[in-house]
């Protein structure tokens, strides 16, 4: 079993914001021979502010000495928010995990760490209130002089990418005891590519969804209320996406999957390399309510804009 403890390969879902693509994890999860190590949680690590993806940039196209030393202070603080959250979730399953995830994250930022040359930095002061501008001079005064703070460097983006690869098979292959890793939202599902490159072994599946619908959730969780930014929003995230060709990312349509759910699984099955035999408590007739929403709930003029704009996109049976 050793040999394949770093073999494992990540199963990614994407979506969009509410694209229904928990009807594709709810459907891998459902299977029962695959690792999902969060519990259910969203892995988004790669993706959030000051995330990876962040790093990265400051790492290569981005890069700076005055900048690396701020990027690696919001990382840390992001991802010890992120273990915070997952700690108050109060699953016990996922707080055992937790030190683990730590440890690694802990060790991925040593990793990435090069050089420490403390220095003055403009950022550090501008980021002081007027307040602690005021006591910084008065300790002054008194005598009490100011440590610099350390100053650290980052390491090439392709030594970045490699590390957070180390990072993520240190928290989840070992458990995965060479079964595939379920991660759910483990990247962007508008840049799919960039976003899954700290996994040592993917497969990616993007889920787009019918416009319409797609504009009902966002009003009703992201509290959205512009029917025509929406739909510059959505022209920019299919725009994106027809830009990618890559064997390693399969799209399908939320609609496509429920309607047609044998045949969509099949497809998802052949393209993670997973045996299209083994089912799953994943019952999509229960996810057929959540298609044609837009009827009830969008206002006339709403419809009117998004179907007029957006008809290439729009779901008919």
């Amino acid at each position: 079993m050793k040999n394949n403890l770093n073999n494992s390969q990540y199963l990614i879902v994407l979506g969009t914001t509410f694209s229904g693509s928990g009807a594709v994890f709810d459907y891998l999860n459902g299977r029962g021979d695959l690792y999902e190590p969060l519990f259910g949680q969203e892995y988004l690590l790669p993706i959030l502010p000051n995330g990876l993806m962040t790093l990265e940039a400051v790492s290569d196209k981005a890069f700076d000495p005055a900048t690396t030393e701020h990027a690696l202070i919001q990382f840390e603080d992001i991802a010890n928010k992120l273990m915070n959250y997952w700690a108050r979730l109060e699953d016990v399953g996922l707080n055992k995990k937790l030190p683990l995830f730590k440890d690694a994250i802990e060790e991925f930022i040593d990793d990435i760490g090069l050089v420490d040359f403390p220095m003055r930095l403009l950022w550090r002061e501008l980021k002081q209130s007027p307040i602690q501008r005021i006591l910084g001079k008065f300790k002054n005064r008194l005598g009490f002089k100011k440590k610099d703070s350390r100053t650290r460097l980052l390491v090439s983006q392709k030594d970045l990418v490699i590390a957070a690869q180390k990072m993520h098979n240190k928290m989840f292959q070992l458990s995965a005891e060479g079964r595939p890793i379920l991660l759910d939202q483990g990247g962007s599902g508008w840049n799919p590519i960039e976003s899954t490159k700290y996994y040592s072994n993917c497969k990616i599946v993007v889920v787009t969804r019918d416009p319409r619908d797609q504009f009902v959730e966002i009003k009703h969780y992201k509290k959205a209320t512009s029917a025509e930014g929406f739909v510059d929003w959505y022209k920019e995230m299919q725009r994106r996406l027809k830009l990618i060709s890559n064997p390693n990312i399969l799209f399908i349509r939320f609609e496509d999957f429920v309607q047609k759910n044998e045949i969509f699984s099949n497809t998802l099955c052949n393209h993670m390399s997973l045996s299209s035999s083994v089912s799953s408590n994943y019952q999509a007739d229960l996810s057929k309510k959540n298609i044609g929403k837009f009827h009830q709930l969008l206002a006339k003029n709403e419809l009117q804009i998004i179907e007029s704009h957006l008809g290439e996109y729009i779901f008919s049976e």
